[in-house]
């Protein structure tokens, strides 16, 4: 299935040319570093902005975040991240990362040198992170760097992050906004900055700014919640609970994970588009399907349908996440598609 998805994704889109410089320097302090959705948290060494004005991280606990392996080698005097048999050596005093799979050893040069501070190996993060097959933002607006491998891959994360932004129904425009809501409305729904968010992890850290926390609905069941961070995981898996489908003629599985969520650049109910990769398989023919069957494939974006082999499409799940409402799928639209 993987080898399928990763020919979608050169199909779909061109694989993005994502590069992340360094952090800003003097941002160390204000920094978050937030893994598969989730803030992590320093017990003791914090981050730093070194004299190569680049922001250095203490790599065990983002490497642990990710399922890593952390030890540490006295004979090389260096740190050790190992998973899924990627095992990445990082040398304290050296710019050289060595990266060891399938037998194969590969230098990746860094931009500045690990370093041993409070008995911590510190390094600029994004090396390792990607070595270990995760993909890497930074959103300057709110100061987040976001990392993710989770159920995504790197390339599909990549490419979905690529397409356009898709619009829930009924909604309004920004133009049209300005001219029936006041400026404190319109940066709960933009941000402060709404060129912002023609970057699509600003578009996804500005719902955690948010800070949505509370009672909502959810599941046919009133669920309680203490941070963002807990609500954004359970509405990913509620858009994937309500997409999902199973028949003896159709099954419909959401591929997606919180590195693929984003505030929509429009106004309507506090919706939270959740995007994905619909995986279909007919195991009969398109005539024998029911008429809700065939619709559900079609609100999906399905033009072309076989019987027998999976078939995959890049969508948006935009979910109401409104206050006292229950959070179900709103509107389902083909990422990329105007609407």
């Amino acid at each position: 299935m993987k080898t399928t998805r990763k020919i979608l994704a050169i199909v779909l889109a061109l694989s993005m040319i994502f590069a992340l410089g360094a952090f800003s320097a003097g941002a160390a302090n204000d920094l978050t570093i937030r893994v598969n959705g989730r803030v992590v948290t320093f017990p003791d060494a914090q981050p730093y902005v070194n004299s190569d004005s680049r922001t250095m991280i203490p790599v065990r606990f983002v490497a642990e975040a990710l399922g890593a392996e952390v030890s540490w080698d006295g004979k090389l005097q260096c740190a050790v991240s190992e998973k899924n048999g990627i095992r990445v050596e990082i040398p304290i005093g050296s710019t050289d990362l060595r990266v060891i799979k399938n037998g194969k050893t590969e230098i990746v040069k860094m931009d500045t040198a690990a370093t041993l501070k409070e008995n911590r190996t510190f390094v600029p993060i994004r090396f390792v992170a990607e070595a270990l097959g995760a993909y890497v933002d930074y959103s300057g607006t709110y100061k987040v760097v976001g990392i993710y491998c989770d159920t995504l891959s790197a390339d599909e994360i990549a490419t979905l992050r690529a397409l356009p932004y898709t619009q829930p129904e009924y909604a309004i425009g920004y133009e049209e906004a300005k001219e029936r809501y006041n400026s404190s409305t319109l940066a709960f729904f933009y941000g402060t900055d709404r060129d912002s968010f023609t970057d699509y992890a600003n578009a996804c850290e500005h719902l955690y700014a948010l800070n949505r926390f509370g009672t909502y609905y959810m599941g046919g069941k009133t669920v309680s919640f203490d941070n963002a961070d807990d609500f954004y995981a359970a509405v990913v898996n509620e858009a994937k609970n309500c997409v999902n489908y199973n028949s003896e003629r159709l099954t419909i599985e959401l591929i997606t994970d919180s590195s693929c969520i984003y505030q929509s650049d429009s106004m309507d109910r506090l919706t939270t588009a959740v995007r994905g990769i619909a995986k279909v398989r007919l195991n009969v023919k398109p005539t024998k399907l029911e008429g809700y069957e065939t619709a559900k494939l079609v609100e999906l974006g399905f033009t072309q349908l076989y019987t027998g082999v999976d078939m995959y499409i890049p969508v948006d799940v935009h979910m109401n996440t409104q206050s006292g409402y229950t959070v179900n799928v709103h509107t389902i639209v083909p990422a990329g598609a105007a609407y």
